[in-house]
Order: structure tokens, then sequence, then C-alpha cells
């Protein structure tokens, strides 16, 4: 008797033929690394398995499966195979306003916060203190773009706005976590998600009290008023700004020092995803990703007429110097270019070798052109297949050449400083 069940071969033939025809009805073109546009950008479909339905735009795919990003700038990650429809509902895609991404977030997390709105951001904090968060955070966006800009980098505007959460306490961060499926510690302070784009933390008054972040102008968003972008940018870049005053606390504190880095890192790599730096569906080297957070933890490589001394991260550095130079082996350079393995097995080692490599190739004109040049070359690869450990040493030497000779050349000047 003939089996009622249709073949995985048949089933995934559908499956590929469904893909196909979502692409030629979308008129979505797959450019190399796997971005997808049509016309002026990209088409906003619906794709449905037999669980869920998303709308958004498809922004890469492979021969097994395909990224979504939605109105909400979360990401999901589609077996073809178990896609059972599709549609194309705009000819352009339209991310959810800063007003659904309130009333989204209120739905989510309750009336007990406040949530304000900024020229890129959507800031969910603790009552009377989520206006000054969405100050701190542009004046971090604005650094980091900044940062990025003025060394050659292209950036481009954020898809969707961006999200921030400060929870209320270290308990709530860690229900959070819990639902969020991310792995809690006692000392993860917050974190960056790839799938959702948001920022989450939680309020810790030795930090946030110290520095005064609401000041007496502020009132807390009541449902009808939002702060403005011109407000926003205005208050990040006066002087003795928000930021300014974390980084002045955090240097009187051991806790609020590692809390301030946190905030600081973490919102670094969500403006990198954002701004067309890295790719959030993969392929961008570890080194990279932590070299550029850790770097640009340092206030002074934020901000122009720095000193040098500014522009250092001393933890780092202190690091590098008493710790991993016992340990460090000529060839390092490579295998960290080469493979994440050294984040798996020598953490600490790792991102002070990933900030000091970084460092050098951003401190200096010359190099930092380089720097985005190489850059560039990974965020146009499309991002979904393997990048062997081969193909990256090939394009990072194919920009800054031999690594043996970059090695001792950036290895003394960490030891000069």
């Amino acid at each position: 008797m003939q089996s009622q069940c249709p073949s995985i071969d048949f089933r995934m033939f559908c499956a590929r033929r469904l893909l196909k025809q979502i692409m030629i009805a979308g008129s979505i073109l797959l450019s190399a690394n796997g971005i997808a546009n049509a016309g002026s950008g990209p088409r906003m479909i619906t794709v449905s398995d037999a669980n869920q339905t998303y709308t958004g735009m498809l922004v890469a795919k492979s021969a097994g499966d395909c990224f979504i990003v939605d109105r909400f700038g979360c990401q999901a990650q589609l077996p073809i195979a178990n896609l059972k429809s599709f549609s194309v509902v705009a000819e352009n895609f339209r991310p959810a306003s800063q007003a659904e991404f309130r009333r989204m977030l209120e739905s989510e997390l309750g009336t007990e916060y406040e949530y304000t709105t900024s020229k890129h951001y959507v800031v969910c904090g603790t009552r009377g203190h989520s206006r000054s968060y969405a100050t701190l955070f542009e004046e971090i966006f604005h650094q980091v773009d900044s940062f990025y800009s003025l060394r050659g980098f292209r950036t481009s505007s954020p898809d969707t706005p961006l999200v921030a959460l400060v929870l209320k306490d270290q308990a709530a961060f860690r229900k959070y976590c819990e639902g969020d499926h991310m792995t809690w510690t006692e000392g993860l302070r917050g974190y960056y998600s790839l799938r959702t784009n948001r920022v989450v933390m939680y309020d810790q008054a030795n930090l946030f009290q110290s520095v005064q972040l609401t000041p007496q102008a502020d009132q807390p968003y009541n449902g009808t008023t939002q702060q403005t972008a011109d407000t926003a940018d205005s208050s990040a870049l006066s002087s003795g700004s928000i930021l300014q005053r974390l980084e002045h606390a955090a240097a009187a504190s051991a806790v609020a020092g590692d809390t301030a880095d946190t905030i600081i890192h973490e919102t670094t790599h969500q403006v990198g995803f954002n701004i067309g730096i890295h790719s959030r569906t993969g392929g961008t080297p570890s080194w990279v990703l932590e070299g550029m957070a850790t770097v640009l933890e340092a206030s002074g490589m934020r901000s122009s007429g720095a000193s040098a001394a500014a522009k250092l991260n001393p933890e780092r550095l202190e690091w590098f110097k008493s710790n991993y130079s016992v340990r460090r082996q000529p060839g390092d350079l490579a295998k960290l270019i080469a493979s994440d393995d050294m984040f798996r097995q020598q953490t600490l080692d790792a991102y002070s070798a990933a900030w000091g490599i970084t460092w050098f190739l951003t401190e200096n004109p010359a190099r930092a052109r380089q720097f985005s040049k190489y850059l560039k070359s990974i965020r146009e690869r499309d991002p979904l297949q393997t990048y062997t450990a081969d193909e990256r040493l090939k394009d990072f030497q194919k920009v800054f050449g031999d690594i043996s000779r970059l090695e001792v050349d950036y290895v003394r000047a960490i030891e000069g400083l």
C-alpha cells in the first residue's frame, strides 16, 4: 500500500519551490551579503509555519533557512522546509512606530515602569528615571556613531527604533533573563540580544543615584508626551552630560565601574549592529565585536580632543601587561584572527588581545582607514556561509599585510604604553 506521508525529498522540493515563489512574488533581490532589497528598500512579507505567522522583511537566506526581522526589530531564523504560506503585504518594510513600541513594552512589562522615546530609542525604566536613561543611551549612540564616521566607516540609520530596558532590580533582571533564554549568573549586569535587538540591564542605586540620573526638569512619561529628538541630542551633547557623570561616578566604585562599562559595552554592540557595521545574521569574528566594544569603553575614544591616556582601556591594558603577556606566544594574533576558540579557552586573555589589536588598528588614522576597509569586506560577505580559518586569515592579510610583522608592531606598541 502506498504511504500517505510525503517523502522528505518531496517536502524539501515543495519548500524550495515556496521560497522561490516568495522571492519572485516579492521581487526580492538577494545580494552577495544576503541583504534583501526591492526597489528603494525591502518589501514587507508574511510567512507562516505550523506554529506562527511572521511579518517583516527578509534579510538573509541559506539553502535551509531564512531570516526575518519583524516590525519590532526581532529576528527569527526559520527552516525553509517548515514554511507553509507567504504573502507580500506592502511594497516597503514599515517598522512599528515608537508609540507601538511603547504599547508593546507596557503590555509585556506592565505599568510599574515608565516608557520614554527619544530620537533612536524607546526606553523602559524605573519611574522618574526613564527620560534620563533615554538621554544616556542617545549620548552613547551619538558617540559610537561619530567614532565610526570620523574614521571613514559608512554608517546608516537603524531600520527600527532601538529598545533599552533598565529593570527595577537584580531579581527582575534574573526573571527576564530566564524568559529570554539568557544564562543568568550573579555577575551578569546586562546584555545585548541579537534575537530581540534589545539592551537589557537593571537599576543599581549605588551607580545611578550617584550620578543623579533624574534632573529636576525631567518628568516621567505619562502616555501623552515624549522626549523630542532635539531635546535628546542637546541633552546628550551638553557639558556635564549624564554619561560624563556616569563615568566620574564609576571611577569611585569598582562595582559601579563594572556596571558603567557594561552599559557602554552592550550599547556599543547594539549600535554597531544597527548602523551597518556588523551583521545580525552572523559572520563577524568575535575579536572584532569584542575589540570594538572594549575600545569604546574608553571615554577618550568616544570624544574628540581627548588625551592619549583617556583613549586607553585601563582594565584591558593591565590584564594584557600583567597576565596575558606571561602566556602570550608568537602566532597568537593569527589564532585570534582565524578562530573564536581563544574566547572560549582563555576568555580574559582574548578580550585583552582583542582590545589591544583593535586599539592599535583604530588609534592611527591610516590604519583606521584600513580597518574600515576590512570591516566592509566582512560585512559584504554572505553571513550564512561558514567563515573558515583560512578565509578569515586571508581577508585580514589582504588588507593589513603580513600578520607576523603586524603582531610584532602591535605588541611593541602595547608594551610601550
